[in-house]
C-alpha cells in the first residue's frame, strides 16, 4: 500500500482523532502524494485532519508517539 492509502485507513479507523502522525520513511511519500508540503510547524491539513511527522521506524498512528 502506498503512504496515502495507509493514512486513509488510520483516519476511517479512528474518525475522532485529531491528529495523526507518519512515520519519517514515508513522510516525503505522503505529502508528495497529497501535493502539499509541510507549514512551519512540520504539518499539513488532510481530510480535516492535522497530520504530522512522527519520527523515524514508528507506525502511522492516531496517538501521539
Amino acid at each position: 500500500m502506498k503512504a496515502r492509502d495507509l493514512v486513509d485507513v488510520a483516519i476511517d479507523e479512528d474518525p475522532r482523532a485529531p491528529c495523526l502522525w507518519v512515520p519519517s520513511e514515508l513522510w516525503p511519500e505522503f505529502c508528495d502524494a497529497i501535493a502539499q508540503s509541510p507549514n512551519r510547524i512540520g504539518a499539513v491539513i488532510y481530510r480535516n485532519k492535522t497530520v504530522r511527522e512522527g519520527g523515524p521506524l514508528t507506525d502511522i498512528t492516531t496517538r501521539r508517539p
